[in-house]
């Protein structure tokens, strides 16, 4: 079975007279916060949970139609956020996660993520970092990333795609963020093969390489944990991204601060690993969103005038 540890950085500024947070969801409502948290929480518990059953009909269950289930991965979630600045009194969490707290500055919460791994390296096989507004749906996730490196070696970084549903009118689509990323967190085109293949249940999976490090989450082997930790920017914000201007928040999703070449899933093949970033407000500022109403509006309309017409001949 393979074993991950899930490490999450989470703060809510409670005092909304404290605006030097307020970007990003936590301009939402705690409400609205705190939804959101615990479903992506609910997620990956219960991906790791150890048990997972079947169980009969709605209704009178008997015992016996409880049947547990095999799993292929388990393994334990930390929560790392500050005393007072957190929705966890809002989220049930107690029996499942463990809490952290650090009194550092909440830009870098991400990187005490990476003392928790460091403190428990050995422990899991995979080591995963993800946002507290992204959600990991997949059940076989941790196991992508096993046949990954199973195959291909310690020397190279999957990533996941993420997306965020967007809807247009009455029409609803995945919308697959993060490409192109913008200059400054681009990290170098590092050696390796172009693209990569491994066998799936319809064919093949292309993984593409990439330049883009940001998916609002990451996983990382037992092996590059190790070698990650020796490395001087493993703990803190590399001088290096400071000096472009580029935000804690954002260096602290780069693994391995990109010294080995990053690869993802190919557009063919898309949705083979994703996360939903759940605030699903990327792809709806005001940048992007004209754009894609102007080509998703008519996309939408021509589904409806199909769907009417199958409807009247039928």
């Amino acid at each position: 079975m393979i074993r991950v540890l899930v490490c999450i950085p989470h703060f809510f500024r409670r005092n909304s007279a404290k605006t030097e947070f307020n970007n990003g969801s936590n301009i939402d409502s705690p409400a609205e916060r705190a939804a959101r948290f615990s479903y992506c929480l609910r997620q990956v518990v219960a991906i790791l949970e150890e048990t997972q059953f079947q169980m009969g009909s709605p209704g009178q269950v008997a015992s016996e139609e409880v049947r547990l289930l095999p799993k292929a991965a388990s393994g334990d979630v930390v929560v790392v956020s500050q005393a007072g600045e957190n929705l966890l009194a809002e989220v049930s969490y107690e029996n499942f996660v463990e809490h952290v707290l650090w009194d550092g500055p909440p830009r870098e919460l991400g990187y005490h993520c990476r003392r928790v791994f460091a403190e428990r390296a050995g422990e899991y096989d995979l080591y995963c970092f993800i946002e507290d507004d992204t959600a990991i749906l997949d059940p076989a996730f941790f196991q992508k990333f096993a046949a990954f490196h199973a195959a291909f070696g310690d020397d190279k970084i999957l990533l996941p795609n993420r997306f965020e549903i967007m809807g247009v009118r009455d029409g609803a689509w995945r919308a697959y963020l993060d490409a192109p990323v913008f200059p400054r967190h681009r990290t170098p085109d590092r050696p390796g093969p172009d693209s990569l293949t491994l066998p799936n249940f319809d064919g093949t999976v292309r993984f593409a390489k990439s330049t883009n490090p940001m998916s609002g989450c990451y996983v990382i082997t037992d092996a590059q944990l190790r070698s990650w930790m020796t490395m001087p920017d493993f703990q803190a914000p590399p001088p290096s991204l400071v000096s472009q201007g580029v935000d804690p928040m954002e260096s602290t999703q780069i693994p391995m601060a990109g010294r080995l070449p990053i690869y993802r899933p190919a557009p063919e093949n898309i949705g083979f690993l994703e996360v939903h970033h759940v605030p699903n407000g990327m792809s709806k500022s005001p940048g992007p969103y004209p754009k894609v109403l102007e080509i998703l509006g008519p996309l939408a309309e021509q589904r409806k005038r199909r769907r009417l017409a199958r409807r009247k001949g039928s």
